[in-house]
């Protein structure tokens, strides 16, 4: 766009009647902001707790309210998401002020509990319920006992000294009330004593469960106190007879070899000094109907020692395949971490696990309980209690559980959770919703971990004589068929039938696929069925990007190779088309449909839908004209090397928008700016591949751009392009 002398005369007086009338449209604009004022900020002085928020995601965090004339913005909305999606609890935040405007907004001063995000932001127009970029979020919970609580009898899982919640008791679980420590120093004295619990609660953040115990002997009861759940081990006499067709399973602890539990497996028929498994090759295998029964049996008696989500090992079947009958086998687990939250282990009925959440809120401390006593009884905070709920019946969502017959958390299941202790868990039991009638079979499906996916009821139809048939009927094909095509398409029927998209039976090892069948073929109505399924990768739309200048058509190769988004970052476009391309807006499974205005929400979020660039000369064509990366960087306030970029020079800034829209060559497939390939078809949509496509964005400039600016020490001290544009 090669400008002659008389032509650029002529445009800038238009131009300059032009900003005239802007100048006094921004004026009104700036004048009706500047009368916005503050009629009240004060500090927050209800309950700490219920002071506990998360962001909403709907509006950024600024130096003061964002109405006030020069507010700055200090924390853009994605980066809030992004906090509010935090598993780390230092990242929870505090509301602490308040303020309002004479507008009648409502803004509040928040921090991070970290300290690193801090300041002010829209908080809707009530002072009486957080709203806008706010949220209520909880943080802390209380129980009862559960059966194998209230009639077991436990002992030390490991006596000793070690001051970690589940080695010696204390006189209220660890950090529930304050200074009350320890019972005793050293459980070692107590080793072999037989406890019974009388009392059990749960901590929030670290998910852990606490219960009290009491000697059955009272000459033994110096130890009387509160413990992790998971400090125990079952008083179970190891060496008791095991029967002529059951192959005893001790349980022992990986990292320090201590005896956790034991399980008898029995088996109909099966003969003293028998194999459970067999030997095929050289390599010991168990059978899939042993594997799953056992797999269930091992987990439900080590969820409650806080050993969740325990899946058998190709290691661990080959060892127990080699137990026999009327002796036992012993293999080791791992007890997985939970620093800082309340693991809630939520089970069907018969105690299998369904699903869990973990819960973490500003107070915790690992070692400490999530609710509070009140008299005899813990009970949670009102908005850990209401926080808790909404997140265990969101894990519930498409199991066929609920929490009780209303969905909510019952009196008794929030006083399990409120006495647990924040590195431990506690077990939640569900009911079944809309349980499985004499004419249904009920496909449960769950990932390789046993996490619930989802399910579904299928119906006995007509001409069925059994339940496979109903299954085989949705199905199309056979899904207990030795064909991996045959199996995917069944698979992806039944998949279908249920809702559940992203999985699929293709990465199934031989074992799960053999349980799989064997569980398919012993289907029977009124019962469920639990399939595991293996997740989908998600695939991304756009494997890269390039960015034009739709009026630069000197070189159609050469798009912008550094500038600045809308959040003044500036960096390569290599880093600005990768941070785009792995946008959750635009990214799922091969197959999915991305819309128009899914790669605007994208582009939106990473801030690219306003760039700007500099250049120092006003034909894009000129050799180097555009302003680098090593142009920028400067020290001492500068934003410019000065090495580089002088006082004096004359650059050109130049303010781009993009909005994508459906059949349109702006968002092309290809590198080229003269690309024309529309990514999007008419009516906004576009498929996911197997691989992402390269993307050509070309961009509109601005009315006005670029601004023409000739640098002195004032205005290179700005801070990023788009305030030296004017912005």
């Amino acid at each position: 766009m090669k400008i002659h002398i008389k032509e650029s005369a002529v445009i800038s007086m238009a131009a300059l009647g032009f900003f005239a009338a802007v100048g006094i449209s921004q004026s009104t604009t700036v004048s009706a902001k500047s009368r916005v004022r503050v009629t009240s900020n004060v500090k927050l002085r209800t309950d700490a707790s219920s002071r506990n928020v998360t962001f909403t995601g709907k509006a950024a965090l600024f130096n003061k309210a964002s109405s006030l004339k020069s507010a700055k913005k200090k924390t853009t909305t994605v980066t809030l998401k992004d906090l509010a999606r935090s598993n780390k609890s230092s990242q929870n935040v505090r509301a602490y002020r308040v303020a309002r405007t004479n507008q009648g907004k409502v803004y509040y001063k928040v921090v991070t509990f970290d300290g690193k995000y801090r300041g002010w932001i829209y908080g809707g127009k009530s002072r009486s319920k957080f709203a806008g970029g706010l949220k209520t979020y909880q943080t802390f919970k209380q129980g009862t006992l559960t059966n194998d609580m209230a009639n077991g009898t436990f002992q030390f899982a490991n006596p000793g000294t070690a001051n970690d919640n589940q080695t010696v008791t204390y006189k209220q679980p660890a950090w529930t009330q304050y200074k009350v420590g320890r019972q005793v120093t050293d459980s070692s004295a107590y080793a072999a004593v037989n406890y019974k619990i009388d009392r059990a609660g749960t901590r929030t953040r670290e998910g852990d469960q606490w219960v009290h115990i009491y000697a059955i002997n009272n000459g033994n009861s110096g130890a009387d106190g509160w413990i992790l759940y998971s400090g125990l081990k079952s008083a179970t006499n190891n060496n008791s007879p095991i029967a002529d067709n059951a192959v005893r399973i001790n349980l022992v602890d990986s990292a320090t070899g201590a005896s956790l539990t034991s399980v008898d497996y029995t088996k109909a028929g099966a003969t003293k000094g028998a194999t459970l498994g067999t030997n095929t090759n050289g390599v010991w295998q168990l059978a899939s109907t042993d594997s799953s029964a056992i797999q269930s049996q091992i987990a439900s008696a080590l969820n409650r020692l806080g050993y969740t989500g325990f899946t058998l090992t190709q290691g661990q079947m080959a060892a127990i395949a080699q137990g026999t009958f009327g002796a036992s086998v012993t293999i080791s687990v791992v007890k997985p971490t939970i620093n800082k939250a309340v693991r809630i282990v939520l089970t069907d009925p018969s105690g299998n696990v369904i699903n869990y959440v973990d819960y973490t809120n500003n107070k915790a401390v690992n070692g400490q309980t999530l609710g509070t006593l009140d008299g005899s009884t813990f009970k949670l905070a009102a908005t850990d209690a209401s926080a808790i709920q909404t997140k265990l019946v969101d894990a519930l969502k498409g199991t066929s559980y609920q929490l009780s017959a209303n969905n909510t958390l019952t009196a008794d299941q929030q006083s399990l959770i409120a006495q647990t202790t924040f590195g431990n868990q506690v077990s939640i039991k569900t009911v079944a919703v809309n349980p499985i009638k004499d004419n249904e079979v009920q496909l449960s499906f769950v990932d390789g971990t046993g996490q619930a996916v989802g399910s579904v009821k299928l119906t006995k139809g007509s001409s069925d004589k059994t339940a496979l048939d109903t299954i085989k009927a949705v199905s199309v094909s056979d899904p207990t068929s030795s064909d991996s095509a045959t199996l995917k398409k069944a698979y992806a029927a039944l998949l279908t039938k249920a809702g559940i998209k992203g999985y699929t039976s293709d990465g199934l090892s031989n074992d799960q696929l053999a349980a799989n069948t064997a569980a398919l073929k012993a289907a029977d109505y009124g019962k469920d069925v639990k399939l595991v399924v293996a997740k989908i990768p998600v695939k991304q739309l756009v494997s890269s990007a390039m960015f034009f200048d739709k009026k630069d058509t000197n070189d159609v190769k050469q798009g912008l190779t550094y500038f600045e988004n809308a959040n003044a970052k500036r960096d390569s476009d290599k880093n600005f088309g990768a941070a785009l391309a792995g946008d959750t807006n635009i990214k799922g499974y091969a197959g999915d449909t991305v819309t128009v205005a899914s790669l605007n929400a994208a582009l939106k979020a990473q801030g690219l839908d306003t760039i700007y660039y500099a250049a120092k000369n006003d034909w894009w064509g000129a050799p180097g004209t555009h302003l680098a990366a090593n142009d920028f960087g400067g020290t001492s306030g500068s934003l410019f090397n000065p090495a580089k970029v002088k006082s004096g020079d004359k650059i050109y800034v130049y303010k781009l928008t993009f909005t994508a829209k459906a059949n349109n060559p702006d968002t092309s497939i290809g590198n080229t700016l003269d690309v024309n390939k529309p990514l999007f078809d008419k009516d906004g949509n576009v498929t996911i591949g197997d691989a992402g496509v390269q993307v050509a964005l070309k961009y509109d400039q601005v009315s006005g751009a670029p601004h023409e600016i000739t640098l002195n020490d004032t205005n290179m001290a700005a801070k990023s392009l788009a305030e030296l544009y004017g912005e």
